[in-house]
């Protein structure tokens, strides 16, 4: 079993940007801002407060929104994934990206 969760960011996202957050998250660098077909711009399968996670970077083709894809194996522990998700959240913002919503996957 595992849980996926979904990040969705505000505003529009240019190479500076989309830099940072990809420091910031320690996600590699994949996908390229000027070819509207390109969806995944990184991933990285870290260890974060303390949960072991895979987080990818979206950009969706047709409303050009920006979102986190995270999936944590197992079952982690609800305060677990509270605090993953508050560390997230505060690299996101970190790299002057603002946080929209976040949600379970179901």
């Amino acid at each position: 079993m595992s849980a996926s969760w979904v990040i969705d960011l505000r505003g529009h996202l240019d190479g500076a940007s989309l830099g940072r957050l990809r420091a910031a998250l320690g996600l590699n660098g994949v996908g390229r801002l000027g070819d509207d077909w390109d969806e995944l711009f990184g991933e990285v399968y870290r260890t974060i407060a303390g949960v072991a996670a895979s987080v990818e970077l979206w950009r969706d083709v047709d409303s050009r929104g920006w979102r986190l894809d995270i999936e944590l194996p197992g079952d982690p522990d609800d305060s677990d994934v509270q605090d993953l998700l508050a560390a997230v959240r505060a690299e996101v913002e970190a790299a002057g990206v603002q946080v929209a919503s976040i949600a379970r996957r179901r």
